[in-house]
Order: C-alpha cells, then structure tokens, then sequence
C-alpha cells in the first residue's frame, strides 16, 4: 500500500513539472519560430534584392560575402571608396552597351565606380579589362528599386557624382523618388533629345545633360569603350553588320543585296538587336542562304558577331521622317560599335557629319548609289581596308578626348555650383 501511494506521488509530482515545462516550450517554440520566420522573410528580401558574389562572375565582389544586407553593402563600398566615387545607374534590361564605356572615363579620372543595373546587364562588362575597379550593384526587377527607393536615395546623396544612364521620360516618378532632381551632382544621359524639355531644361546650362550624337545645346558624350577587342583582317567572304530597329525601311538593303547576290558577289549579313521586327520572314526568298538573323543575343556573343563583320551598315534613310529625327535628337547605338570596334560604316552622307564621319573613314552613299557603295565594300582589298581603320581609330580618339573634357566641364560646372 505505501508503495502504490510513493508511486502515485512520484507521477502527480512528473504530469505536475510535465505541464509546466509544455507551457514554458510551447511560450519559447513560438517565440523561436516567430524569428526565425522573420530571419527567413529578411533573407528572401534581401536576396531577391541583389545577388550575392557566387552568382557574379567577377573577382572585386569580396564584400558581398561579409555583410547581411544590401544596405550594409553600399555602405561599406563607399566607406572603401575613400573621397573619389561615381554611381552610374541603368534602369533598364537594354542600353547596357553604354556602360563600360562611361565607367571607362570615369576611372580614366581616378574615380571609384560605382553599377547598378541589371542582372542582364553585368555580361557587357565581358571583354572590360579593369573590373578590379569596379563595384557592381546588381538587381532582377526595377520593382524592387522602387520598393527601396526611399534608403537609395539616403545612399545616392553620399556619391560625389551620380550618372543616370538613361532618362527615360516615363521613369520620372522613380527618378524623383531616388532623389535625381533633388540633388545638384547628378548627371543626366538623353538619347532622345524630344524628351528633354521640362524639368530638365534647367540642367543644360549646367551642363548636366549629355547626349551621343554630336547636336546642339547638350554635352557629346559617346561611350564607346567596350575592352579588349581584337582587330581582324577583312574576311574573304565580306561580311555586313546590321542592326534591327523599328520604325525603318530595310527595302532598299533587300533589293541591292538580292541584285549583289545575282552578280555573284561573295557576301553575307547578319542582323540582331532587341527588337525582331526585321526578320527572316521579311526578307526575299533567294536571300535566305546570306541573311542571317540573331536577336535578342547575350553580349559576349553580341561583341563576337561585330569582331567578326567587316562593315557596319547604317542604313538611315533622309527621306523617312523618323530617321530623321537621327539628325536632330537621337543617336544611333551603331555608331558607338564603330568607334569601339573599328569597323568602318557605310551611312547615308546626310546623317555623317553628325558623327564625324567622312570619306576617310566611311563608306558614304547618297539616295542613287549605294548598289556601288556595296560592291566597293565587297571588293575593297585588305590594305585599303586596314587604311579605312586606322583613320577611324584616329577617330576614335578624337571622340575620346571631346567626351573626357566635356565630363571635365561637367564635373567642373557642378563643384562651382555646389561651392555657391
């Protein structure tokens, strides 16, 4: 009997610590899980926000492995900076091509440069020889930039200089946001002039707005370094580079190439870009064997396909209203891949004087004889050819140093302002 009672106690004693010890777990399960929810929900914004170094594929991104968040990060980059730093910012999945080329200059000047741009946008930096000096910042979705806009533009201020890269007219919501009009160091790059009336009029006698054609009232600005490029020989079989845009008559090409074809002329074209509108199914039957198309191509293979080519066609026509506006507001993308890659250009001679083209270092046509234009090229021998590059490389440095010291006026024309 004493010993059924000393069990009973010893169980009454157990189920009364046993209830006790399931509320003191179930008090601390739910606050652990709570934290641990929370430390999951941080995890996924911030690397959903930007990638960390083992998904970039270059060497200069220790910091990404030693801070928690992206805001850690920009700070510490720019703590690491010391006085000279530069944030060139690119919204968009396109106009990458510009990058290296404006990150160039800037490290030209002594400064630390700063990206942010896309994920697709990290693959123009693929033949960049000094990546060493450079910090990328990269995100998925320019939601998120939006979403964080208000602790961006608290780390924009900090920037000596700010680059946006691209202005385009229906961002202006978010450039407001990230602080771009509100501060007096930041720099604006138009590539269609139409769209600069507004709040931006007052920036160009600042000389804050820049374009990359050669036109009026703005800085010329054209970034065409692209990096370690090799400069071939003219290919036996000439081969012609074009890209696709909308809005342009691609006929005149179709019909002199398929007359160049009957000939027995020896030729091929390829056509990418990111629009497709100019595509297999819009070209002549015969002409299938010598066209071909790659849209929408990573750089690295972007950069490969112009190496290749021998000649840049532009085919710009006067008549058409909207390659008109080439001559007033915008700038075409081609030109910087002749100035970066030494490929001579054939253009209408109407649109060259805006990009300092001329005989020397262009193949220029008129309405009337770009069929001869195509056969000189066709049949143009190496050491003309190579004469026709070296001329655009004199060129190309002439380009380089407008570019560079109308960035000194810029930078010169903000630090006086910021001193009144």
């Amino acid at each position: 009997m004493n010993k059924n009672i000393k069990i009973y106690k010893k169980q009454k004693i157990y189920l009364r610590y046993k209830r006790r010890y399931n509320q003191y777990e179930n008090k601390y399960v739910n606050k652990i899980g709570f934290i641990f929810s929370l430390l999951i929900i941080l995890i996924i914004i911030h690397f959903s926000f930007f990638m960390t170094s083992n998904k970039i594929s270059y060497p200069n991104n220790k910091n990404y492995l030693k801070v928690k968040s992206f805001y850690e990060l920009f700070n510490l980059s720019i703590q690491n900076s010391f006085n000279k730093k530069i944030l060139i910012f690119e919204p968009n999945t396109y106009h990458h091509e510009c990058t290296p080329g404006y990150t160039k200059y800037f490290i030209d000047l002594g400064y630390n440069v700063h990206i942010l741009l896309h994920t697709k946008g990290i693959d123009s930096f693929c033949l960049f020889e000094e990546k060493d000096k450079v910090q990328f910042f990269v995100f998925e979705d320019l939601k998120l930039i939006n979403i964080n806009s208000e602790m961006l533009s608290s780390i924009i201020q900090k920037y000596d200089f700010v680059l946006l890269e691209t202005t385009d007219p229906q961002r202006k919501n978010l450039y407001n946001k990230l602080g771009f009009y509100n501060i007096n160091n930041s720099i604006f790059v138009h590539h269609d002039l139409q769209y600069m009336g507004g709040e931006y009029s007052r920036y160009i006698n600042q000389n804050r707005i820049w374009t990359l054609g050669n036109f009026q009232k703005v800085l010329f600005v054209n970034p065409h370094y692209f990096g370690n490029i090799k400069i071939k020989d003219k290919n036996k079989k000439t081969r012609f580079f074009v890209t696709s845009s909308a809005g342009r008559n691609y006929k005149f090409l179709l019909d002199v190439s398929q007359r160049l074809k009957n000939e027995k002329f020896d030729f091929e074209i390829y056509i990418t870009g990111r629009t497709s509108i100019f595509n297999s199914k819009k070209i002549y039957k015969n002409l299938e064997d010598i066209y071909f198309f790659k849209h929408n191509v990573n750089y690295s293979e972007f950069y490969n396909i112009i190496e290749s080519s021998d000649f840049i066609i532009l085919p710009l026509d006067p008549q058409s209203k909207y390659d008109n506006e080439y001559r007033k507001f915008r700038a075409s993308g081609s030109i910087q891949l002749v100035y970066g890659f030494l490929k001579p250009v054939i253009i209408n001679e109407e649109f060259a004087n805006i990009y300092f083209l001329d005989n020397r270092n262009s193949l220029l046509f008129n309405n009337n004889n770009f069929y001869e234009i195509m056969k000189k090229a066709i049949l143009l021998n190496n050491k003309e050819y190579k004469k026709i590059q070296n001329n655009i490389y004199l060129l190309e440095k002439e380009i380089y140093d407008i570019s560079i010291n109308n960035i000194k006026n810029t930078m010169k024309s903000i630090n006086g302002f910021l001193k009144i």
